[in-house]
């Protein structure tokens, strides 16, 4: 069985259009760093190597367990590795 395609319309098309931007943006709305995940406040967050060298969505690279070097994140010196970290694991997992 074939399914004929219909056209769509100016305005249906541009509803369809509208609608999958407005899905984009509340996707965009919700990735964040992880020191607003953890709302770290201005004065840690400038302290934080992650903030200084925008990787807040790779902060386990530059400030934790994972860098290569002793963590000076203070959640992370609180696990054994980033993995452990929910951040990690929800950035990991795309949900953030």
């Amino acid at each position: 069985m074939s399914v004929k395609k219909v056209p769509l319309t100016a305005a249906a098309a541009f509803e369809a259009f509208s609608k999958a931007l407005e899905e984009f943006d509340e996707v965009r709305a919700e990735r964040k760093n992880c020191w607003e995940f953890y709302d770290c406040g201005v004065e840690k967050s400038r302290k934080c190597s992650a903030f200084t060298k925008s990787a807040g969505r790779r902060c386990w690279l530059v400030v934790g367990t994972l860098s290569g070097s002793e963590p000076e994140c203070e959640r992370a010196k609180q696990l054994k590795s980033c993995k452990e970290c929910i951040f990690y694991q929800k950035i990991k997992k795309g949900e953030i």
